[in-house]
Order: C-alpha cells, then structure tokens, then sequence
C-alpha cells in the first residue's frame, strides 16, 4: 500500500486550507504518501495535526509548540478531513473527522459525525480543510467549486445551530450543507461541540470551543452536481450486482443481530441506539448517580429505554407529555438508528422538534442523574444541541456538580473552597432549586445556564475537572485525561475501562475500542466483562479496529456486521488499491500510534491512563456479587498493553515500532521530547 506514487481513486485530490486572520484561501495538491500512510479522516487529520506543530516548532515561534499551544489558542489548528469512502457506495459512508488541540484535554483533540456535510465537501472538490488563525470578528465561511468567501457572522449573533443552519440555507442552492456552533462554543464551554443537520455532532473533546476561539461560527458548502467521485471498480460497486462487494456488505448487515432490519427485529432499525439501553442495564454497566453505582430501578429503565421512546404516545400516563418518533439516517446507510423526535404536552399539542435523544445522551442527561422523564431528557437534548453541546460531557458535568454540591450541603466544618462553593451555587438554589440527584426541575435551567456561561454555569463550562478541582475535589470528576467518561460503568466491563484509559482523546467508549459490548453482543466475539488475563491483546486489536473505522469514514454500528476483510474488498473497489484486514490493521496502528505520540509531545504520560480512583474502590453490583476494579491488575493490563503496541514502559512509542510503521520521520520529535 506504501509504494505507489500515484493518488488512489476516491480522492478529490485537494486540501483547502483556509486562513481566517488574513482572509485568505489556497488549495494545496493531496500528496500521494499522505493519502497512502494515512488513507483518510482520523489519519489524515492525525497527521496534518502534528505536521501543523511541527510546522510552528519549525517557524522558531515557540520552544515547544506541543506544549505551549494551548487549545484556545489562535494558534491551534482545525482539519476536518473525509476519506476517499465517503459519499460512494459503500454503506454507512458519510462520515467525517475533525482534529484539532483539545482545550478539554490540552491533548489530542478528535471527534467524528456523520450525516451530509462530508458528502458534500467531496462534490465541493475538497477532501480535507486546513483552518489555521483567527478571524478578526466573528465570520462564516462559504466553500463551493471555485473558493471560499468569508462573511460577517453578526447576523447569525445569539442564534442556535438549528437557527443558524435556516438562516444560511435560506440563501444556499439547493443540496447545500452546513456545520455551525451555537453559543458554547461562542462562549468556549470546552466541551462545546459542532452541528449539522439539528442534532449530528462532531461532538466530543470541545472543537465547538475552538471554533469560537477562531471567531469561526459556520462553514457552508455547495456541492456541485458536476463534480463526481471517481472509484476504481464501480460494477463491484453495485448493490444490483449480487457479486459485488456492496451487495455482500449489504447481506451481512441483513443478517446481524444489531443492523438487521426492523422486520426481522434488528436492534438498531427497531429501537435506535437507545435499543442499547436495556442491555447495557441487565449486564450491570449503566452509570448511576455520578457512577456511584448501577442501581436503576427496572420500572425507570422501562421508562427511557429504546422500547419506551418508540412506543412512548402508547405508555404514558394520561394526560402528560409525550414524544413522538420516526426514523432517520445518514448518507447511504441501511441501517437508519437515527430518530427525529417530536415533544407534545400533556393536551397533545406540539412543544418542540429536533433529533434524538440517542443512547448516551438518555443515560448521561437521565438516568445517570435519576432522572427517567423522556420528555424532559428529549427537550433537554434539543437545547444541548441547539447551544452546541457534547451530551457526554455536559451529562457528566452535571452529575458531578449534584454530587459535589450533595457532598458539601451534608459536611459539617467546610473548606474554604467548599464554603465559596456554597457561597457561589447559592443564587442557583434560591432561583431554580436544589442541584441533587433526581430533581429533574433543574435539567433544563442547567442546560441553559452553561450553554450561556451564565452564573454557575460559568464555571461548569469549564468541565467537570476543572469544576470540582476549583472547589478541591477533582475525585468527583469521571473522567481520563479530563474528558468525561460515557455511560459504561467500568466495574461493569474491565476491558471497557482499559478502552477508557488508553485512549488517545481521553475518556472515550469508541476510539480506544468499544469493548462494553464483546460481554453480551451475542455473536460478536463474547468476552467475560471481568476477565483482565489475555484482555490487553483483545483491547489492542478493537482499538486498531475502530481506529480504521474513522479512518475510512465508515459508522462504528456496520462494523458489528462487516469484517475487516470484507471491508477491504470495498475499500479495493473504491480506490484500486489491493488492502487486506492486515494492512487494514497496520494501517489502524499507524494513526493511534501517531496519536499517541502527540499526546506525548502534550506531556501526556502514564500518570494520565487511568480510571477515577472510585472505580478501584467503591464495589457495584454485578451478576448478585461485588465488583471494583483491581488495580494491581490494571496496573499489569497497562504494561502488557504498552508492549503489545510496541510502546515502552511509560507508554511512549519506539523508535523501533516508529520505523515498523513507516512514522520514522517522526522520531526526531520523539527524541526532542526525551531530551
């Protein structure tokens, strides 16, 4: 895959890099050896990502870039980059990756979305945009075929991202995409993500809070109907062609247990990914009360769970509000887990619309609070995504606030930390109520408070770590590397709490490798959810798999149903390369060993692979037992982790395993940092 010279098929061939303080645009021609050692998406942006610090490290403004650059900085950078997959024939492929420096983390930041725009930006011509500076004023940018022009952003002042996106489509041709940022991200909530389409998020590790750092409200595009994507093999392309790599791709989603259609009672087309909710509850891995514990009771899960939002005018009580719902999906995708919501109060008349909630968003703004109103959860969720806000996060945060605040309320003889706590969440008390688990009256309220900064929400926009450590008690954060963890209770799943704290963007179900699931997922290659011996190797390839998935812009959900192999049997179609599930995997350990190596270049080190102390402390219950995580042998899962990926006994990557995956031009930058 490394030796050819010439630019696969599927590429556009360009990358747009755009200059917000100089208003100033140039397209730069897509090199062969970018394309074939980092194929697309999170590699791509992995690795114009660390070129961008080098290129400052180089340029003599700061000593040490990595480190010095912070997240909101003007200096940091933006790439948003497709793969040579997305918008062709393969299924489930309109996806797309947005990297930059975490101002959540101060690490590697990461974050991927599907839905139209990255379908779009291809029939624009581009395949990645490179956003680097800051724009004097608030400003939107238009891309089409032939350009960019750079607009005032003061019409789109106070407005929402669902609002902004009208505003503009208004006076786009038709077929025009946009990503906006709401008021967190105006505002640099650090978690503050980035919308398209109502409700689909480049959500997690706060690119939403960069944009606005850069004054960079909106980016536009106009596709051209002219401009095709171009693939190697169309025929095994084909969804008529029964031999086609598509055609089987397609029967194998027909056929799993989650992607399988409604009629035959797949999860996803039936229930949406809040279809997981359930499951996850009976395998004792749905977080309660900050993760405390895992104690729901049955008759509030049957509340929220993916049965309930999909039967809910049917369940409710008479006389009380109630969502309707009907399907979504993104581009090309068969599977359709998405759910267009509409909210109706208790006479059945209509309150709002918008997309979702999802699963994480329902447990993290829910349950995870004790709070089961779907309505009220569903509402909350369109406000999240109207400011501009990840759901894991914000869900977090909060939850670590009612905590905090429960914790300081019962203590006798406060810290001075603690009394100013009491003294500042004092307005909050008197206006909206108190900030405890279960007290669903101050969802809304909250969500409206941080998306604004306003009052107490000020300080949450800053996320949970940064809140509790101000007022002394950072152990009430769940996170690693300071990003909210998502809904799987670690003592749940000792292989899903490896997955947290290895990867590369902090706490993350996804990109460290999905592992929550191989415990009950029947089918899909079950894996004791308490076994730690042989779990590392286990961990290792589901981190290089789902690694490749963003790689190749493809959705995490087909990947339960499509293999390695049969994925590079589309992948060879679309770009005339001759892939195999090995090279998929070399290329999958590439891109997160190069993200590792940013980290490292950040000052990120092992102190940062682990799980909040409560995990190894507090037991849950567990299948009628007790379960804490062991730290002795996570402590052992750590190093034989660390080994397996070719990293040394503090978890930065060899010079040897550099060369092996031919990121030997980055080995001075490891040295440098050594030195």
């Amino acid at each position: 895959m490394d030796s050819q010279k010439e630019l696969p098929k599927g590429y556009m061939g360009r990358i747009l890099e755009i200059d917000l303080g100089k208003k100033q645009f140039r397209y730069i021609d897509m090199e062969p050896d970018l394309a074939l050692r980092f194929f697309g998406g999170r590699g791509i942006g992995a690795a114009l990502l660390f070129r961008h610090f080098e290129e400052l490290h180089t340029q003599g403004d700061y000593k040490d870039p990595f480190m010095e650059v912070e997240g909101l900085s003007p200096d940091n950078v933006v790439i948003i980059a497709t793969s040579p997959a997305t918008g062709t024939r393969m299924p489930a492929s309109g996806r797309f990756h947005m990297n930059f420096k975490s101002p959540l983390s101060e690490g590697l930041g990461s974050s991927d979305s599907g839905g139209f725009w990255g379908v779009q930006l291809k029939h624009a011509g581009v395949d990645v945009l490179r956003i680097v500076g800051r724009a004097e004023t608030p400003t939107y940018l238009v891309l089409d075929k032939d350009g960019v022009t750079f607009h005032d952003a003061a019409p789109l002042a106070g407005l929402s991202t669902e609002k902004t996106s009208e505003l503009l489509l208004q006076e786009l041709p038709k077929g025009s995409r946009v990503l906006s940022i709401g008021e967190a991200g105006k505002q640099m909530v650090r978690f503050a993500g980035v919308i398209s389409e109502r409700g689909r998020a480049l959500g997690r590790s706060g690119g939403g809070a960069v944009w606005g750092s850069k004054n960079l409200h909106a980016v536009a595009v106009v596709p051209d109907p002219s401009i095709k994507i171009e693939t190697a093999d169309p025929e095994m392309l084909d969804i008529k062609n029964r031999e086609s790599a598509t055609f089987k791709a397609k029967m194998m989603l027909d056929v799993g247990k989650l992607t399988r259609k409604e009629s035959h009672y797949g999860i996803l087309s039936s229930l949406g990914s809040l279809g997981l909710l359930g499951m996850v509850n009976n395998h004792g891995q749905l977080s309660h009360n900050n993760m405390q514990n895992n104690a729901h009771d049955k008759d509030n899960i049957a509340k929220v769970n993916g049965e309930a939002l999909r039967n809910h005018k049917d369940i409710a009580a008479p006389g009380t509000p109630t969502v309707e719902v009907k399907k979504g999906t993104c581009f090309n995708c068969p599977v359709a887990c998405k759910r267009e919501t509409t909210v109706l109060d208790e006479k059945g008349e209509y309150v709002d619309s918008g997309e979702g909630p999802e699963f994480e968003t329902v447990t993290l703004m829910g349950a995870n609070l004790s709070i089961y109103d779907l309505p009220l959860i569903t509402k909350a969720n369109y406000a999240a995504n109207r400011f501009g806000m990840d759901t894991v996060s914000l869900g977090s945060t909060i939850a670590s606030f009612f905590e905090l605040y429960t914790y300081c309320r019962d203590k006798q003889n406060l810290s001075e930390q603690e009394r100013s706590f009491m003294e500042e969440v004092r307005p909050f008390v008197n206006e909206v109520g108190e900030p405890v688990f279960g007290n669903s009256e101050v969802l809304l309220p909250l969500v409206d408070m941080i998306g604004n900064r306003r009052g107490i929400g000020f300080y949450l926009g800053e996320g949970s770590y940064r809140f509790c450590s101000r007022y002394g008690h950072p152990e009430f954060s769940m996170t690693v590397k300071q990003q909210e963890l998502p809904a799987y209770d670690p003592r749940g799943s000792f292989s899903q709490g490896l997955s947290y704290e290895m990867s590369n963007r902090g706490g993350c179900h996804l990109e460290g490798g999905y592992m929550a699931a191989q415990a009950y997922a029947g089918g899909y290659g079950e894996w004791p959810a308490d076994r730690t011996e042989g779990t590392p190797l286990i961990l290792k390839n589901a981190s290089l798999r789902n690694t490749i998935y963003d790689v190749i812009g493809s959705c995490v959900y087909t990947s339960f149903s499509i293999g390695l192999d049969d994925y590079a049997k589309l992948l060879n179609a679309i770009t005339g390369l001759n892939l195999n599930a090995g090279e998929l995997q070399r290329l999958g350990h590439r891109v997160f060993t190069l993200e590792r190596l940013f980290n490292v270049r950040c000052g990120k080190g092992p102190q940062d692979d682990w799980l909040p102390r409560r995990f190894f402390t507090d037991p849950i219950t567990v299948d009628g037992g007790e379960r804490v995580c062991d730290e002795e042998a996570f402590r052992r899962m750590h190093g034989e982790y660390y080994d397996a990926m070719g990293w040394d006994a503090e978890g930065v990557p060899t010079e040897e395993v550099l060369h092996k995956l031919k990121l030997g031009d980055f080995i001075s930058f490891l040295t440098e940092k050594r030195s």
